[in-house]
């Protein structure tokens, strides 16, 4: 595997944000020696996002591609863009990203550094047209912006996972869980349906394979926050989706927890325990609130969370019996390794 730096940039209808974005990309500052390219990914758009990319990519000198993806799903485009990527530390920039000037140079130094690293991630500021809403901070991460840990460093069991804007992944250890079989769970985004999840999910996968996550808060970039995405409704319904979205996550926490430290043993692995379980929850919300869940609510943090309540109960009446089999499949996947206590 070429030593260098790829970075991949998914796009579904990118048109209008395409531009500043691929800007701060050639704008890096990347000391010699150190090999890099571009790879564009257009996963089926409806608009000019490849005219756009090839217009503002036409005069640099750094390599680049770009790429048609009909499948749709973010989990496919990125799939082909690491495929498509010649060397071993991949970045994933989303197409509202915007990478500091020295984001490949440290991404490459922490990578080499660290050869078990198999997922890194750092600091997301955000920025928006206007003023942000009052309630932002406080949920900011859920637009990924802002500290992803406590500390720097190796985060493999404690915070465990890292989301995708800016996210690096070293190809070869991917390369491998493919190799030996390894098949997302998630589609993750499918043009303008909000889900996701595919980055956390792929954390999850690398851990259970041996590799370490780890966070760098000197990796920034600012995530730029579209008009139509600072609103509540946009919010609640960002949260139903992370309600879906945990799931799945399961069949990868529940065959962890056995393994680490800090986990609860006692979890009930069966689905309908699961909706029993569930069910309580909704009683704990109060009637009152709940008959009255369609009000604006507009800052409460109990609406966000009966809304991840409402999308993990919609998830699990529509697996059903695969939530129990999804579990069996992840313990007994052939790409995960099996730890003993000195490897937590």
């Amino acid at each position: 595997m070429d030593k260098g730096v790829s970075i991949v940039v998914c796009c579904y209808n990118s048109s209008g944000v395409l531009s500043q974005t691929l800007k701060h990309i050639i704008s890096q500052s990347v000391r010699s020696g150190i090999k890099w390219e571009i790879i564009i990914v257009d996963n089926n758009s409806e608009d000019n996002t490849s005219e756009i990319a090839k217009s503002f990519l036409a005069e640099t000198k750094v390599p680049y591609k770009i790429l048609f993806q009909s499948v749709p799903g973010l989990s496919s485009a990125r799939k082909m863009g690491l495929d498509n990527s010649q060397f071993e530390y991949v970045i994933f920039c989303d197409d509202d990203n915007w990478l500091d000037k020295n984001y490949v140079n440290l991404s490459f130094e922490i990578m080499e550094i660290n050869k078990k690293i198999g997922a890194l991630g750092g600091y997301s500021e955000a920025v928006a047209d206007g003023i942000l809403p009052e309630w932002f901070e406080r949920y900011q991460q859920n637009y990924a912006v802002g500290s992803q840990a406590e500390t720097s460093g190796d985060i493999t069991w404690t915070h465990g996972s890292l989301w995708g804007a800016g996210i690096i992944m070293r190809r070869s250890a991917l390369a491998e869980l493919f190799s030996n079989g390894y098949q997302s769970l998630l589609s993750d985004r499918i043009k303008d349906r909000l889900a996701s999840g595919g980055d956390i999910e792929l954390c999850y996968a690398l851990r259970l394979a041996g590799w370490k996550i780890w966070y760098e808060p000197g990796l920034k970039l600012k995530h730029y926050i579209k008009p139509e995405r600072l609103n509540w409704k946009y919010l609640r319904q960002l949260n139903r989706g992370f309600g879906a979205q945990k799931v799945v996550f399961d069949a990868y926490l529940k065959v962890l927890e056995p393994e680490s430290k800090n986990f609860n043993q006692s979890f009930k692995l069966k689905w309908h325990s699961q909706l029993i379980k569930l069910l309580s929850k909704f009683r704990s919300y109060g009637f009152r609130k709940l008959i009255r869940f369609h009000d604006p609510f507009v800052g409460d943090p109990e609406i966000l969370r009966i809304e991840k309540s409402l999308g993990r109960l919609k998830e699990l009446m529509k697996v059903r019996g695969r939530y129990d089999s999804r579990i069996k499949s992840v313990r007994n996947a052939s790409w995960r390794k099996i730890f003993s206590s000195d490897n937590i």
